[in-house]
């Protein structure tokens, strides 16, 4: 018998609590510019840009915003390695080669402009620390690929390629470590490298579509989203990858995860937000509200995270802090709250669930399970979960339901 005891206080407020499945919420903006990119530090602590050269930044988690205005630049990326230091590229308007990059050392208060050898245009920028990254995009007007790196903060950048291919502009970089990175762009461009960028091989033979963004995460697995529902994992650093299902057509424009764990989240062209918990399971749909292109999403847990787009729409994920819904009005019950060595599921059936799944707020499957109406009602045996705070899922293909449950 578990002996650690759950307080009363945190039964009362969890107890009778169920979700549903988004837990997007919309932020009022600040601007209506388009967002391209957003990353946070901390959950107080973001930076948002616009392709109008606006720099947002929040430092009460979104409930109030200041702005710099650059009017004469487009930003693509922004990306911090520290809350101290940031990088933000993309290409200054009317100039042929008009490539832009700009860093801070105070966390945003003041950013700089860096002279460096120009290119058409930056799209993407990543940080393994406060001295090494890398910025990803094209080099001319004829789309040749190109990788720029950096190993003083930013102040100085220098090109990385030992492979030039024209039309194939990059859109996305992602680094395991000092040496191991991938980058992927238009019509399938995908290269690797092992030596930090010092040579690149060309990767996966991919779909010929354009691949927009990539999330590597530990030191072999990984996602790419792009064109027309594009999802590709790997287990193996991209010697190999899987075609995942993401059931949508639209454009995916980023993907992020969550910190620790194998959650992902990718979202795209009219307020398109999917979800994945393993690459072994088809992605799901999440509710955003919204019809704007999405553009960017970052993730700081799994419970936790921003999206931004056009016309600037911001959201906001948090599935506990959403709107809750009784049980009721479910027409779902999971009980008893608090629990000790058994849980009991009673739903009405005509919400056709096929799968229920258990994990922890660290994102840590505990229990995963085909359902269908003959294994209803259904018990489930917690009494080897430690005790704490879990949160159960009711899902299919298309639709889901989250509802915590606490364990003592």
């Amino acid at each position: 018998m578990k002996k650690e005891i759950v307080t009363l206080s945190t039964i009362l407020i969890l107890c009778q609590i169920a979700f549903t499945q988004s837990g997007w919420q919309i932020i009022p903006p600040p601007i209506t510019e388009n967002f391209t990119s957003v990353f946070f530090t901390d959950p107080n602590h973001g930076w948002l840009v616009s392709d109008e050269g606006t720099i947002v930044f929040t430092s009460d988690g979104g409930s109030s915003w200041q702005s710099i205005s650059y009017p004469d630049f487009h930003f693509t990326s922004v990306y911090f390695s520290s809350n101290m230091h940031g990088c933000i590229v993309g290409w200054q308007e009317m100039l042929a080669d008009s490539s832009a990059i700009f860093i801070t050392e105070n966390g945003g208060e003041n950013w700089l402009e860096i002279s460096h050898y120009r290119v058409n245009r930056l799209n993407d920028v990543f940080f393994i620390d406060d001295d090494t990254g890398w910025a990803v995009g094209s080099k001319d007007a004829t789309n040749l690929n190109c990788m720029c790196y950096t190993t003083d903060g930013g102040y100085s950048w220098g090109i990385q390629s030992s492979i030039s291919i024209i039309d194939a502009e990059l859109f996305g970089v992602s680094f395991r470590d000092e040496n191991l990175g991938s980058v992927c762009g238009a019509d399938g461009a995908f290269f690797i490298t092992s030596s930090g960028g010092l040579s690149w091989a060309m990767g996966i033979s991919a779909p010929v579509l354009n691949l927009n963004d990539i999330y590597n995460f530990g030191m072999l697995t990984g996602c790419i989203v792009g064109d027309e529902g594009t999802a590709l994992f790997t287990i193996n650093n991209w010697y190999q990858y899987i075609d995942q299902t993401t059931n949508t057509t639209e454009n995916l424009n980023a993907v992020s995860g969550a910190p620790g764990t194998n959650f992902l989240w990718a979202v795209g062209d009219n307020g398109t937000i999917l979800y994945n918990s393993s690459y072994l399971f088809p992605w799901l749909p999440n509710e955003s509200g919204t019809t704007e292109n999405l553009n960017d999403v970052q993730m700081l847990s799994p419970i936790e995270g921003w999206a931004v787009g056009d016309n600037g729409t911001i959201l906001y994920f948090n599935p506990w802090s959403g709107v809750q819904i009784s049980s009721g009005e479910l027409s779902l019950q999971v009980y008893p709250i608090p629990a000790n060595d058994w849980i009991h599921i009673m739903f009405d059936k005509t919400l056709s669930f096929d799968h229920a799944t258990i994990f922890t707020c660290e994102g840590q499957t505990m229990f995963n399970r085909d359902i269908d109406h003959k294994t209803l009602p259904m018990s489930i045996d917690v009494s080897q979960f430690e005790p704490g705070i879990y949160v159960i899922r009711f899902w299919n293909d298309y639709n889901a339901i989250n509802r915590r449950i606490v364990i003592q």
